[in-house]
């Protein structure tokens, strides 16, 4: 990496190697998995211009001009084009769905779809084929239906609790918001290090809380 180049974390010195050193592995042969590490760091700077533009969306000609200043400090991001860069960022924000899609496919049916262009397509083909044997009204829905709208109604919240962070800083609200909601956004904000030593203190605090109800019993 270039020394001009200056990085908020540890994280994300990281997470620009890791997309750096795929996409050198790309000019060699298509991986999804590189895909993902590119469409990561792509996110990392979406998310930096949104901030630096004072927007809680992509869009807009503040938005677009700092992300642009961004992806030119890293010049193998110039050799993706732009559709190919958006459906690696797309790829990353619905990747709970992707895995699921992938894992139902065959092997020659995987490697066909590396690309996240070819893998957008493949989920919109499917969610056609969704559409044309929805069931009917009133028919009980089957396990993977359940599975799948809790699923959304999961990313909705997680979306809606981003865009409260990123307007007041506030993650999350400890009295209403249900404790796997909380666990996923700290799991996506912690790097695994403080995700372990988080779980030591928490562990260590329950210890104290038990002893000390013990005690008072």
């Amino acid at each position: 990496m270039s020394d001009e180049q200056e990085f908020d974390s540890a994280f994300e010195e990281a997470r620009a190697q890791e997309a750096a050193d795929a996409a050198d592995r790309l000019k060699r042969g298509q991986s999804w998995d590189d895909w993902l590490k590119i469409g990561t760091f792509l996110n990392i700077g979406r998310n930096k211009a949104m901030s630096r533009a004072g927007t809680n969306e992509p869009v807009g000609a503040r938005y677009i001009k700092a992300f642009s200043e961004w992806m030119a400090v890293y010049s193998w991001i110039g050799d993706i084009d732009k559709a190919t860069r958006v459906h690696a960022m797309w790829a990353v924000d619905h990747l709970d769905d992707l895995t699921r899609l992938r894992e139902n496919m065959g092997l020659t049916q995987r490697l066909a779809c590396n690309h996240p262009t070819s893998m957008r397509r493949r989920w919109d083909k499917a969610q056609k084929e969704v559409d044309k044997v929805a069931p009917t009204a009133g028919k009980k829905e089957s396990r993977a239906d359940v599975i799948q709208r809790e699923l959304e109604q999961v990313a909705a919240e997680r979306d809606k609790w981003k865009h409260k962070a990123e307007k007041d800083g506030s993650l999350f609200d400890l009295k209403q918001d249900s404790t796997k909601i909380i666990a996923s956004v700290i799991v996506a904000n912690m790097s695994p290090h403080r995700l372990r030593e988080l779980h030591k203190a928490l562990q260590a605090e329950i210890d104290r809380v038990k002893a000390a109800q013990k005690q008072a019993g």
